[in-house]
């Protein structure tokens, strides 16, 4: 019960004693056209709360981190005693004050439309259309919300392809299985096959040529190329909302850029997502990098272990990794220790470090890294910026 509502039914109590004491017809009369008022404006709201139809249309199932979705929201009813404005409540993350609402004035029987515009400010999973409507008739006594039921839907706000240069690994190059193979003979022919334009002559085999009368050239078995695993930290970040949102946005974009940028080239993808119901995406071609964009959207930061521990129990898997990219808000002396066993493992790598830190404190930890030839990067999660 709103403050007014309570000294309004205390006036109403007020007058009653006073009639039934006095036995003043005024009284009557006053306690008689307040509850008429409160009759009156029971009867609205609840007309109105009957009759309100809500719709809503410009729903799209995805749309990418940053863009403005359109919503046109159409409302009616059919009450004719005067209500007040009515207020239709957005289903939203995190809104601001206020922004979440539209306020509108509905004439009976007349459909009036709204147009609102929701900002996907952030990658996830989330709720756009109207959540409720709250009714007051026009003296403000009796407000009641109403759920709008089924004029909501789910969008997906995939997060963005950060643009990023390929990590550049050699077919073969495999790491501790590419040492394995150093002593095999690589001149060793898979086969032969006719002369084509182009073909060198130290390939020509000649003793066949000879043979068939025609020239035939040997052909080798070219090394698929080694997988590329990209392990983004999953870990919970330990910041304000909004700034953890951030983090977490340049952590998933960072991980698709560098996804998209090994799939353009046909790379072998594996990107395992340690968080608490863990699972991997794999990819092998470009076709694959919208299945990365949607998972990346969805996945929680909660893993229930740490950075380090996920390094260590992924250095079982890397006789058939020829690089590994390591994206983490949370760089320390254990994490870079990992990454350089990994680079004296024969793989290449590359580290994301998500921060805003001081030049100072970048300049010790990816000094480390690149000494030890691993290409380091500070990404700048407001900005999305390298800073060093």
């Amino acid at each position: 019960m709103h403050k007014k509502t309570f000294w309004f039914a205390f006036a109403m109590a007020t007058l009653l004693v006073t009639a039934l004491s006095t036995g003043q017809e005024i009284y009557y009369l006053f306690f008689l056209l307040m509850l008429a008022m409160l009759v009156l404006s029971a009867v609205t709201v609840l007309w109105t709360a009957l009759t309100l139809r809500v719709d809503i249309r410009g729903v799209k199932p995805r749309v990418t981190r940053g863009e403005a979705l359109p919503l046109i929201i159409t409302a009616k009813h059919a009450c004719l005693l005067p209500a007040a404005d009515v207020r239709m409540v957005m289903a939203m993350h995190d809104a601001a004050a206020g922004s979440n609402t539209i306020t509108a004035f509905l004439p009976p029987f007349q459909k009036k439309e709204f147009r609102f515009v929701m900002r996907c400010a952030h990658r996830g999973e989330y709720v756009a259309g109207v959540s409720h409507a709250v009714i007051s008739d026009v003296f403000g006594l009796i407000e009641i919300k109403k759920h709008i039921k089924r004029k909501t839907g789910k969008v997906e706000v995939l997060p963005r392809v950060r643009q990023q240069a390929e990590l550049e690994i050699q077919a073969g190059d495999t790491g501790p299985e590419s040492r394995s193979r150093a002593a095999e003979d690589a001149s060793s022919p898979s086969g032969v096959r006719a002369w084509q334009d182009g073909d060198i002559l130290k390939r020509v085999h000649w003793k066949l040529t000879m043979r068939k009368k025609e020239l035939l050239v040997r052909t080798f078995e070219e090394s698929a190329k080694p997988d590329t695993l990209i392990l983004p930290d999953l870990t919970p970040v330990n910041a304000l909302e909004e700034q953890a949102l951030f983090i977490e946005d340049c952590v998933c974009e960072i991980c698709l850029g560098a996804a998209q940028a090994q799939l353009l080239n046909n790379s072998p993808v594996n990107m395992p997502l340690t968080a608490a119901k863990p699972y991997e995406i794999n990819g092998r071609s470009i076709v694959d990098v919208p299945r990365f964009q949607s998972e990346l959207a969805r996945v929680k930061f909660d893993s229930s272990y740490s950075y380090e521990q996920v390094l260590a129990s992924m250095l079982s898997r890397m006789q058939r990794t020829g690089g590994a990219i390591l994206v983490t808000p949370h760089l320390t002396m254990r994490i870079a220790d990992a990454a350089i066993r990994m680079r004296q493992m024969g793989m290449e790598v590359s580290v994301f470090w998500v921060s805003d830190a001081q030049r100072e404190e970048v300049l010790a930890l990816t000094g480390r890294l690149r000494l030890a030839g691993i290409d380091a990067h500070v990404v700048n999660p407001w900005t999305a910026e390298e800073s060093a």
